[in-house]
């Protein structure tokens, strides 16, 4: 079958779940991917966060008349599951060689940077934490709020304690449903077609252990239960119903025809990415992923603050700034002391961003808010499109940091100074032999192509290349070693560490390799007698476990109940 057709036959089999039951168990059933439960239901699938949001998205843009559905049968499960499968090869089969096409070393060359770009971009959610994605809009929109306010009627505060409060809700209402039954609320039980109960031929002991049970079975029953609300539930001294009301319009869909079908489309796109929450009639709305809301909300505000030249013109530049600033905060912040910092400073006659002395050890660092455009599925025109966006931006950033890193390895006197040529500083880098490294830190990741730079960038026989991360997974890899007690040493054994890997890594998130550091997993010794080496999804896991303690965000939610240790959370 085509891929047209595998898509449709999909896209009828989900179109017979009722809407908000099918939206709810995928929802659960996103909450298992990283626990290792359901797998039953999940154990099969090649990429399960981005296949359930693919199903829930066919199921929103489908006509829900004959969503009727609230149980799978394994039979009908099983089927949706191969055609995923199926529908996800078809896609890894634009990679594959044409009838007489000759594979040399440019045709590989050109699949080893399309290939994985392509499934990255498509197959990979944003690998963050909430906090990390609320600060960022907090503090950047909050100084473009004219331009949102003029176009929405609300402020950047105004959706930020939106999705707090859904956010609130939702944790609350999972408890409720489960150990802190102070919480529940009977009115709960109304958000659900599903009613439960005993059967009247039941002992007495079975009917009251079912009464005192039911909102937890109900939620067992029915996860999506927790995810939906009515408007008054989320009203607060903060948060007006009228400005609730104007952000649900910006935010919310509603099940219907229409011709999203394929699972790497972006015209039409999924509706659930750009409106994660789902009006599903009588006056009640449903959350399809809490998290998703603050991305929506995000990626909304941009496409505002870049409607008119002057207000995008505005957004690059505090965005720029606002990165340079995280970047150098993160920086003191881990080092403590013994540092001196330049930013925004020139080295003959050009602009740098942020050079980081501590002790005899040098960090020259880009900061770059660079965009990877979506892939095309043509590997030829992909190959050209990725290499001219890698280009612009890590390798710029590489041109800028070599600029500087230079003067280190020859040794020779390098002159700070300002946009006026005035000189700020002369620094001695013979008292810097060999301890110099260069940074790049993005907005966003380009997966395998950036942390394996040896496909792409080229630099002089013997030369070094830089360490380029994304802004959160630098935040994340800082934050966690500072609560682990690491020292300054162990980032710098990181980084010698890291510059081993290229040419032998397979890795589309940074964090597996820091992870595996961080570990033991991953040492000089192994790196050294490897060939390759590949990374795997378990080994971010020390992140996590940091986070259910308290990473140390700024505004770090739920910290005194992660801290008790006496919580779980949805």
């Amino acid at each position: 079958m085509s891929l047209e057709t595998k898509s449709q036959e999909l896209k009828n089999l989900v179109s017979t779940y009722d809407t908000q039951w099918f939206l709810g168990d995928l929802s659960g059933l996103m909450k298992n991917i990283a626990s290792g439960r359901a797998q039953d239901q999940l154990g099969q699938l090649s990429s399960p966060m981005r296949q359930l949001y693919f199903l829930g998205g066919l199921a929103v843009s489908s006509d829900g008349s004959n969503g009727i559905d609230i149980q799978y049968t394994p039979e009908k499960w099983n089927k949706i599951v191969e055609l995923l499968n199926e529908i996800e090869r078809e896609y890894d089969k634009l990679f594959f060689p044409k009838p007489d096409e000759e594979i040399d070393e440019e045709w590989k060359k050109i699949r080893q940077v399309a290939m994985p770009s392509f499934l990255s971009y498509f197959n990979q959610g944003p690998l963050n934490y909430e906090e990390q994605t609320i600060n960022w809009v907090n503090d950047l929109y909050s100084q473009l709020d004219d331009a949102i306010e003029a176009e929405t009627g609300v402020k950047t505060e105004d959706f930020i304690q939106f999705y707090n409060n859904l956010d609130d809700l939702v944790q609350r209402k999972f408890q409720g449903f489960g150990t802190r039954k102070d919480l529940f609320q009977e009115e709960w039980l109304t958000y659900t077609k599903i009613q439960m109960g005993v059967v009247d031929e039941a002992p007495d002991f079975i009917k009251e252990m079912g009464e005192q049970n039911r909102p937890m079975y109900t939620f067992v029953a029915d996860h999506g239960i927790i995810n939906r609300f009515k408007l008054e539930d989320l009203v607060s001294d903060e948060l007006s119903i009228e400005t609730i009301n104007i952000i649900l319009s910006l935010l919310t869909c509603k099940r219907g025809q229409s011709d999203f079908l394929y699972y790497t489309s972006t015209r039409p796109s999924n509706p659930l990415y750009e409106f994660p929450i789902i009006d599903i009639g009588e006056e009640i709305f449903q959350v399809f992923e809490v998290k998703q809301v603050i991305h929506a909300i995000d990626d909304l505000l941009e496409r505002i603050c870049s409607k008119q030249s002057k207000a995008k013109d505005k957004l690059i530049d505090k965005k720029g700034k606002l990165l340079e600033n995280r970047i150098v905060n993160l920086f003191k912040k881990f080092f403590k002391k013994d540092y001196k910092c330049f930013e925004g400073y020139y080295v003959d006659g050009c602009e740098q961003d942020i050079l980081f002395l501590w002790k005899k050890y040098a960090f020259i660092i880009e900061a770059k808010g660079y965009n990877l455009r979506e892939p095309m599925r043509d590997p030829n025109k992909a190959f050209v499109k990725i290499k001219d966006d890698f280009k612009a931006c890590i390798g710029y950033g590489h041109t800028q940091t070599k600029r500087v890193e230079q003067k280190f390895i020859d040794q020779v006197p390098l002159k700070i100074e300002d946009k006026n040529g005035n000189l700020i500083e002369e620094i001695d880098t013979t008292q810097y032999e060999e301890n110099d490294f260069s940074i790049i830190v993005n907005i966003n990741s380009f997966g395998q192509i950036q942390n394996d730079l040896s496909t792409l960038l080229e630099v002089e026989e013997d030369g070094i290349y830089p360490w380029v991360i994304k802004l959160d997974d630098l935040e994340t890899f800082f934050l966690t070693m500072i609560a682990k007690k690491k020292r300054p040493q162990d980032f710098i054994n990181y980084l010698y560490l890291r510059e081993e890997l290229h040419g032998k890594l397979i890795c589309s998130d940074e964090l597996e390799v820091c992870g595996g550091y961080l570990n033991g997993v991953l040492t000089e010794k192994k790196i050294e007698k490897a060939d390759r080496i590949v990374t795997t999804p378990d080994l971010p896991e020390i992140f996590d476990k940091q986070y259910n303690k308290g990473m140390g965000f700024d505004n770090e939610k739920l910290l005194a109940e992660k801290k008790s240790g006496k919580y779980m959370f949805w």
